[in-house]
């Protein structure tokens, strides 16, 4: 299949959503979380605005990884705190 103009594109697409007979049914929430780079490519050519979105999302789950490792990180500082404080108290 040719991924050349945005019918293309949206017709492959649909596919993805709904594969037919016997195959599982995605929702474009999923759709967009497993989409492939080589996918996103000629999507991004035809509807450029998407790439900023997808950009957007990127950059929020980095963001929201590095925030989840320093909670993660703070946590453990304080547990080991109080973890220190009651084998001295106790």
């Amino acid at each position: 299949m040719q991924l050349q103009t945005p019918e293309e594109v949206r017709g492959f697409l649909r596919l993805c959503l709904d594969p037919g007979l016997g195959r599982k049914k995605r929702s474009v929430t999923q759709l967009a979380l497993i989409m492939p780079d080589w996918l996103a490519t000629p999507l991004t050519e035809h509807a450029p605005h998407l790439a900023e979105l997808r950009d957007a999302v990127d950059r929020a789950e980095a963001a929201a990884t590095e925030a989840r490792a320093a909670y993660t990180e703070g946590l453990w500082a304080w547990i080991a705190d109080e973890t220190t404080v009651r084998k001295g108290c106790g």
